[in-house]
């Protein structure tokens, strides 16, 4: 009787969760792509009742009672498990949840509706970005950065009451603070998310020094200044490598990338042509400006919206976001619905990684762009540096964001503006501080908040994928700029190993049942340090 109950409870839930998420992600989908105000309503209306559903108080118990008792079904027992961490969240005050997603809702609508104003004139992140990389006046390049900044201090009112009403929901439900209630949702532990960062602080913290010179002295020389500024280092936030080497990468990428990308997929059995025709690809006024890919109702459509250009940055993004797309892709269809997902955020970030890593990969662009290959042998040492640089800033700029925003919910009362900066002196090395809200800027305090973490986990496993394909799959003495491209061994190990199984194994057992070992920092220390 007991199993005929679990079964039915099981068959009713996932009928409604189907319905809400698929009405959830078209909503979102909509909302960032036109960026209408009717259209974010929408997405708000989605998102209270999704909240609403699994507020259940009733159906939280029986999820918990069910859960102790002797299951001897696995899936069973994960979707119940699944359904626990989605209940965990949306428990406590209906009221009080509604008011978070109302203001986070209104907020993202402000950032992806934001364009900086320039001198009277209205730019994108891309054109922002491109000033950074390519002007050498310092009271130009300041302008730009500042003038990108503006929407943190349009923000950060809503942005810091926003901190305390999710606070306030996360102690109503027994844990101290929002930060550790969302990561025991997603199924991690705090502490154990600090020794990860501890560890990749003090193993990075020479290798770091080290290039953070070379990069400071290339900087003094281009600006003709003996004072670094944030706005030197050719990102809004120094998070990804600078364009400093002899070679320009972006040279490489002037011809159609989505091209390439496509064509790299298929050489390794991997098809994204459906992927690429339904995603959103192209600049327009009121779009969401940078890039993400989601799963709109786990049976197939999966898109991605973007904002390509024929750049290295964006040939890294798009094979990032089709990384994403093609693991949603691979997932067996017969799973249930609850299961039919990535096992975690950060594994399916391991996969975007290894892929988006490939635009610094010599073998990569000898194969997919059309340039001499001499021209590129010449090129290896620049190209095999320009990785090594990008993975290091990366892992530094990643400790900005994950000990901020832990101070940042621990006390949202504190001085946020100079804590921020305290931070990005600690792990950056740039001595630079002003009383405004910079870091109320990134978008992903707002619409992906406890995030971060997976994002350095995923690299730390990206490499552990990388060395058991070179040792195991194909049979290499050496990992280093692994050559994926015809390989279709490859394609085949990432959909039986990783994408298949879905959401069957918590992360850390996917890791261990993909490479045959706990993670393992080690391979992504060989890789970059």
């Amino acid at each position: 009787m007991e199993e005929n109950n679990l079964k039915e409870f099981l068959e009713s839930q996932t009928k409604s969760i189907k319905i809400l998420f698929k009405n959830a992600t078209h909503a979102y989908w909509n909302a960032t792509t036109k960026g209408n105000k009717e259209d974010y309503e929408k997405y708000e209306s989605s998102q209270k009742e999704m909240a609403k559903f699994l507020n259940n108080k009733e159906n939280y118990e029986k999820v918990k009672e069910f859960l102790k008792t002797d299951i001897k079904d696995e899936l069973v027992k994960r979707q119940l498990k699944l359904l626990y961490n989605s209940y965990l969240g949306n428990q406590g005050d209906i009221k009080l949840i509604n008011r978070i997603l109302e203001k986070s809702t209104s907020m993202e609508e402000k950032f992806n509706k934001f364009r900086a104003n320039l001198n009277g004139k209205e730019l994108t992140d891309n054109q922002i970005k491109d000033i950074l990389k390519e002007e050498t006046d310092s009271k130009k390049l300041q302008e730009a950065w500042e003038a990108s900044k503006m929407q943190g201090e349009l923000v950060v009112g809503d942005l810091i009451e926003l901190v305390k009403l999710r606070n306030e929901l996360a102690r109503s439900l027994g844990f101290e603070n929002y930060y550790i209630l969302s990561l025991e949702a997603n199924e991690q532990k705090e502490k154990d998310v600090a020794k990860i960062f501890n560890k990749v602080a003090k193993l990075t913290d020479i290798p770091y020094e080290e290039i953070k010179k070379k990069i400071d002295n290339f900087f003094y020389k281009r600006y003709n200044t003996k004072e670094l500024k944030p706005w030197h280092y050719q990102d809004l936030f120094f998070q990804e490598s600078p364009h400093m080497h002899d070679v320009d990468l972006d040279k490489f990428y002037t011809e159609d990338i989505l091209v390439k990308a496509e064509k790299f997929y298929s050489s390794i059995g991997i098809d994204v042509s459906d992927i690429l025709k339904r995603s959103d690809l192209y600049e327009k006024p009121g779009k969401y400006q940078h890039a993400y890919c989601m799963d709109l109702d786990r049976e197939g459509d999966i898109r991605s919206l973007m904002n390509v250009k024929n750049t290295d940055k964006w040939m890294d993004t798009v094979l990032h976001e089709l990384g994403h797309g093609v693991y949603w892709k691979y997932i067996d269809k017969s799973l249930p619905f609850l299961i039919r997902d990535t096992s975690h955020t950060l594994t399916t970030e391991a996969i975007a990684q290894l892929f988006g890593r490939l635009s610094k990969n010599t073998s990569f662009i000898k194969k997919f762009c059309n340039v001499p290959a001499d021209e590129v042998d010449k090129a290896e040492k620049d190209i095999e540096e320009s990785l090594k640089f990008k993975g290091l800033i990366f892992a530094r700029w990643s400790q900005v964001m994950f000990n901020f925003e832990r101070s940042l919910y621990n006390n949202p009362d504190q001085n946020l503006n100079k804590l921020w900066w305290d931070t990005v002196k600690k792990y950056q090395g740039i001595d630079f501080s002003r009383d405004k809200a910079d870091w109320a800027s990134k978008i992903h305090f707002v619409s992906s908040p406890v995030y971060y973490q997976n994002y350095l986990i995923g690299e730390l496993f990206a490499s552990q994928i990388n060395n058991h394909i070179a040792k195991k799959i194909l049979r290499k003495k050496s990992s280093r700029n692994m050559d994926y491209a015809g390989n279709k061994e490859v394609g085949d190990y990432l959909k039986e190993k990783i994408f298949f199984p879905g959401a069957i194994y918590k992360w850390d057992e996917l890791i261990e049942h993909s490479t045959g070992e706990k993670l393992n920092p080690k391979y992504w220390v060989k890789d970059f340090c």
